[in-house]
Formats: C-alpha cells, structure tokens, sequence
C-alpha cells in the first residue's frame, strides 16, 4: 500500500467505502484529478451528459428508483450552477446526492480567475449542506460529512466545492471509516400508544402516504397497518407504489391529482394518519377539502421533526423514521380483524372511476383525448414498467393521477416534487434502465418541458438507456394558458408554440425511434413499436398531438387560488 495518493484517488476511494456505484457528470479543467482516479475505479459507472442539468437530474431518478446515493461531478462555474435547478428539485423533494464540483486555483482565488464564483454560497439554501474546501489533507473528512448529511434525517442534496490544484496535492492513504446508511429512529412508545389507539377507535380511518414511505422502505408495514385498519390509503406523486394500486385499499391521490372517491374519503375520515407526506401546496393549495377536516384527528409521521404540524397542525405528532414507527403501530394495533364493510365499498367506487376512465379513453376525436394515451400506455407498457411523470397539466395531473396509469410498486416511479421544475424528470429518465435494466421505462411529458432538456436523447441513445418518451403535445405552456384564459379574460401572451421542431426527426436525428401520432386509432400500435424499439436497445419519442382537457380535479385545484378560474369554469 502507497502512503500517499492524490487528493482526487482519495475521493474516489470514498465514494467506493460509501457504496456509490453512479457517477453522473461532465468532466472539465477543475475536476479531472476525480475523473483520472474514475478511469481505474470498475466499481463506479460513469455517466457523460450533455448537460450538466441532466446530470443532478438523474442522480436523483437513480435515488427514487434505488434508494441509494449518486455523486454528480462538474466543473467549476457554469459547470456547477446548471445543476443548481435540479439540485433544488432534490432539495424540496428530500432527495440525496453527492454533487462534487469543481473551482479556481487556490492561488488565484478572487483575483478574476476563469469560472470563479462563489457556488457553495449560491448553493446554500437549496442544500442542506454546502462547503468549500481549500485544504487537500480535509477533503476526504469533508465528503465523509457531506455524504453523512445527505442521507441523514430528513435526505437532501449536497455540495462539496473543491479548488483545482487541492486535487493533484498529495494526501495520506489511510483506512477509512464509511459513514454508512442512516440510522432508524423509532418513536416515543407513549406517543405511538395514543396514535394506535386513535386508529383503532377510529370509525373512518384513512391513510396518506407520502415519499417519505418510499424514502423508508415502509410499504410492506403501510399495507399491514392498512390492512388491519381497512383503512383506504391515499398517496402524494410521491407516495405512489407505496401500495400496488390494484390493492382494495388503494384509493387514489391529492390536491390536483385525486379524484371523486379520494376527495370524499379525506373528507369523511374522523382519523387522518399521514405518513412522510406534508400536505403542500400542490397536494392541497391548503383549502378546506383538500386537507384533512378541522374536527379530524391529524395523526404526523415524520422523520424531521421541524415537518411536524408545518403545513398543517397535527394532533399527534410522531417523529422517527416511517418504516420504523409503522412497525411499532402496527404491533401496538395487533391482527386484522375479519372482512370490513369498507374494502366492498371502496372497490365499487374504484370500479366507477376506472368506467370514466375508459369512457373518456374510448374517445375517438382529434385533437386525441390525453386519457386514451395513457390508457393505452397502460395496457402496452408491462405491469413492472418504470414510470416517470413531468410535470403539468397533461403529464402530471392526468399521467400522473389514480386510476389512469396505476403502479404497482415502491420504488418503480421518477417524480417531482412541489419544486414543480419543468424537464426535470424528462432529464432524468434514461437513469431507469440504469436502475431497473430488466423493466420497461415510459415517461409522460408535455411539450414546454420536452422542448426545455431533449438534449438528453442522445445520452440514453450512446449509452443504450432505452427508455420511452411521450409527449403529450397541446402546443402550449397548458396550466399557465389556462390562467390566462380564466384569470385574465382570455388575453394569451406567450403561452402558445408558434412554431415546434419535429420532434420524431428530432428524436430519429439523435439515434432514437420517433414518430408523430394524430389518429387515436394509432395510438396503441405507435406504443407497441415504441416498446420494440426500446427492447431492441433504443430509445423512443412519440410525439402524440392531444387535446386541451382538463379533468375535474385540475380544475378544482386551479380553482382553489384562482377563484375567477372557478367562476368562468
């Protein structure tokens, strides 16, 4: 064993001691003593974007689909500031990642330096960690912090800001002690008695699960507790596939993307227990209805205590780790007892809403109706299919909604979170092959968020990651066009595409499988060659022109800080 190796060999070695397997990145000037050390690293993949935004991007769709932590690798100055949109995204969605970025020599430190700018200040509020380090004897000391952080408590982004000439210096090899996962806090036993006895004197209990299960793992002790409440479960985006969505207790979604039967149980429950969900404003808009009702009792599972009654007040706050203190409810409630009248109930209002579903899917106009693309998706794409949803009107609201598209398991979706940043999960998507190679990928994006990052496509296409595009294309920015139009008395102003590339050229033009699609009846073959092409290794792009429809729980949502957009609706 050397006693020395270089400060960037000794990052690399870390990053192997912590269990990172994915580098996502471009290499330039101020970061190549990493990438040298990552030329002899087989542990560690590296992933060349095209820009750095894909980069934070995907490190974050490899988190939500693995559970594991990414580092992302740029350059100094620009390099670092266009992963900043994506870190933030991470940031408000308690999303780890390892972001190491480059800067200035320490010998020309504020004196006009190429690319010099003060990023780990920049980074502050949007990461829960953010440090520059000068020092090369530190650097490894401080990674180990960084990481320690990022998976810490509550997860988020970090940054570790590194002055080129530190990692040429030569540092001591020495053993290294790994940070290692977070560790599960349990609960306060008494504090988990009043909640499992709230529970079970409840005469409407109800579920609502958030990332935060999926964070945890708890998806095996939310459908214990479930069961043996036959409570029906809810799910923010995030939650979704915390209970295969064929589940009898599965019920659908909040705020802009729940439905008749979701919006009636919140509000009749008389029990609330949420679960690392936090009620926010694209969940609720925090209007009576769409949180639980003032007499109910709010039950709050969090692992940061500072989410306890932030959004909205809890009766019982619970803090710990969800896996953890689901486990402790669930023995504290004891066995299911029998058949419950509920699980009947639920399964026949499920069964209406899957019969609107198909009604509007049976549409045959032009414009094609957005939910007999998805429909079809669903009835094309296999059951184990990654999905990942951008955001929007179209893609998140519908794509994105209960009964439309269901997923069946934890840890199969790439979401935003209420950082609502456009492209942010289209940028992500080739990272699902990465995560799940053996599953199909699919994600639903609209036309300003495609336009934005498809810079990306030739990213899956040189490194095989054959994942499949549709944009639902309206030609518009759509929610922000609807405000236009409702709010402020139909005056459109930059909110229509005069003019769109052709994205299928585009897309076959960047190695990948592109068509348009304007007939409904070709909707489903155009989905069946897509998937062919994605298992023949290449990626695809459906550029799929659908109408401007908005379903009811877009409009109530909107409606709810739009009040004119209620009264013109």
């Amino acid at each position: 064993m050397t006693d020395t190796v270089t400060a960037g060999r000794a990052i690399v070695d870390t990053l192997v001691a912590e269990g990172v397997t994915q580098v996502f990145g471009m290499p330039g000037g101020h970061v190549l003593g990493i990438y040298d050390a990552l030329y002899d690293t087989p542990q560690i993949r590296t992933t060349l974007v095209t820009h750095e935004h894909q980069a934070a991007a995907m490190a974050a769709g490899w988190f939500q689909l693995t559970g594991e932590l990414a580092a992302v690798v740029v350059t100094a100055g620009p390099g670092v500031t266009n992963v900043l949109t994506a870190v933030a995204e991470a940031h408000i969605g308690a999303i780890p990642m390892l972001v190491l970025g480059g800067r200035g020599a320490s010998a020309t430190v504020y004196r006009g330096a190429s690319q010099e700018i003060d990023t780990h200040v920049m980074f502050t509020p949007a990461t829960k960690s953010a440090v520059r380090v000068d020092r090369a004897d530190l650097l490894v000391t401080a990674v180990r912090q960084a990481v320690a952080a990022a998976r810490g408590g509550k997860p988020g982004p970090v940054l570790v800001d590194i002055l080129r000439d530190v990692l040429s210096q030569q540092v001591p090899a020495q053993p290294y002690l790994p940070a290692g996962p977070a560790a599960r806090i349990a609960a306060d036993p008494a504090v988990v008695r009043r909640a499992a006895e709230a529970l079970r004197d409840a005469r409407s209990p109800l579920l609502v699960a958030g990332g935060g299960v999926i964070a945890s793992g708890a998806a095996e002790q939310l459908r214990a507790v479930a069961e043996r409440l036959a409570a029906p479960v809810l799910t923010s985006l995030a939650g979704r596939g915390s209970l295969p969505e064929d589940h009898p207790l599965a019920a659908g979604g909040l705020g802009a993307h729940r439905n008749p039967l979701a919006k009636r149980l919140l509000a009749e429950a008389d029990v609330v227990l949420g679960i690392g969900t936090r009620f926010e404003e694209m969940e609720t808009n925090w209007q009576p209805g769409a949180v639980p009702a003032p007499d109910a009792t709010y039950i709050q599972v969090d692992v940061d205590p500072l989410e306890l009654s932030r959004s909205v007040p809890a009766r019982i706050g619970v803090g710990g780790d969800a896996r953890t203190v689901l486990q402790q409810l669930a023995d504290e409630l004891g066995p299911a007892e029998g058949e419950h009248a509920r699980i009947a109930e639920i399964a026949a209002a499920v069964a209406e809403l899957d019969a609107g579903a198909e009604a509007m899917a049976a549409s045959t106009e032009r414009p094609i109706h957005p939910v007999r693309v998805i429909r079809a998706a669903r009835e094309v794409f296999p059951r184990d299919t990654t999905l990942g949803v951008d955001v929007g009107v179209l893609a998140q609201h519908i794509g994105g909604a209960f009964p439309h598209f269901r997923v069946f398991g934890p840890r199969t979706t790439i979401v935003p979170s209420s950082f609502y940043g456009m492209g942010f999960v289209t940028a992500a998507m080739p990272v699902a092959k990465l995560a799940r190679p053996d599953s199909p990928a699919l994600c639903f994006t609209g036309d300003g968020s495609f336009q934005m990052v498809n810079t990306v496509l030739p990213v899956a296409t040189a490194n095989r990651l054959a994942v499949t595009w549709v944009v639902l294309n309206d030609e518009a920015l759509g929610s922000i066009r609807d405000i236009q139009q409702y709010v402020f008395d139909g005056r459109i102003i930059d909110t229509e595409f005069a003019y769109q590339p052709d994205f299928a050229a585009l897309a076959e033009a960047c190695g990948c499988h592109g068509e348009r699609v304007d007939d409904p009846d070709e909707v489903e073959a155009a989905l069946e060659r897509a998937l062919k092409a994605n298992e023949a290794g290449r990626p695809a792009v459906l550029d799929v022109r659908v109408a401007r429809v908005r379903l009811a729980q877009t409009r109530e949502h909107y409606a709810n800080t739009y009040p004119q957009q209620q009264d013109a609706s």
